[in-house]
Order: structure tokens, then sequence, then C-alpha cells
């Protein structure tokens, strides 16, 4: 299992390059992890997206999951420690939850992990 905190909420969709400010660095720590670490891709895999809101500013600030940017994040993780991301190999999860600043933490997982991880996190709400 590995798990990647993001310094912030992944930005909307609506704006084209916004992404760059975390996958250029996402890029970098990984190329140099692998560099440095031998790594077995993950193949039959789940990659979940948590979204953590700062639980002291409003709820109103939560947002649908289809309007944030995930799709270039993923694509990043997935050069450096996946075998593809495709929906064969690949299945995504999201969630929501409160925490003590705004993040976004990725999980990759194997298949058989996910279960145990969901349990981790059904109270996180």
């Amino acid at each position: 299992m590995v798990a990647i905190t993001l310094p912030g909420l992944l930005p909307k969709k609506r704006k084209p390059g916004r992404t760059s400010f975390l996958t250029d660095p996402l890029y970098y720590a990984l190329e140099t992890y692998v560099a440095e670490n031998e790594i077995t891709k993950f193949s039959d895999c789940v990659i979940c997206f948590s979204h953590v809101y700062d639980q002291e500013l409003s709820a109103n600030r939560v947002r649908d999951y289809d309007n944030m940017e995930c799709k270039m994040i993923q694509d990043t993780i997935a050069a450096f420690l996946m075998v593809d991301d495709s929906g064969i190999l690949c299945d995504t999860y999201h969630t929501t939850e409160p925490g003590p600043a705004d993040c976004t933490i990725v999980t990759l997982m194997a298949c058989g992990q996910f279960p145990e991880w969901l349990k981790t996190h059904e109270n996180h709400r």
C-alpha cells in the first residue's frame, strides 16, 4: 500500500493547467523515489482519493467528485507505480473526510487490501 498526501484540495476541472503545481512536484518525487528504491508496480489495484476538508471551515466548500481534477494526478501516479490505470486493472474510490487542514490523500493498494482500508475510513464523516 502506498499513500501520497498532496498539500491541498484538487483544483476544479474547468481550469486547464491548474494541476501542474501538484503534478510537477509529484512527478519529480515519484521519479526520485523509484530511482532510489526497487518497486513492484501495482496491477490489480484500487486507487482511493480522500478529499480532506479543514473541519474548522464551512461544509459548503465540499465539491462534487466529478468537479475535481483527479485524472492528471492518477496518470502521474500510474506512470511510476501502476502497470496501467485502465478500468480492467484499476478501480477508483472517492471519499470526503473532515481533518485538521485541507489536503488530498491518494492511497494505492492491492484489491484485497481495499475492504480493510474502507473499514478504517467508515467513521471519518
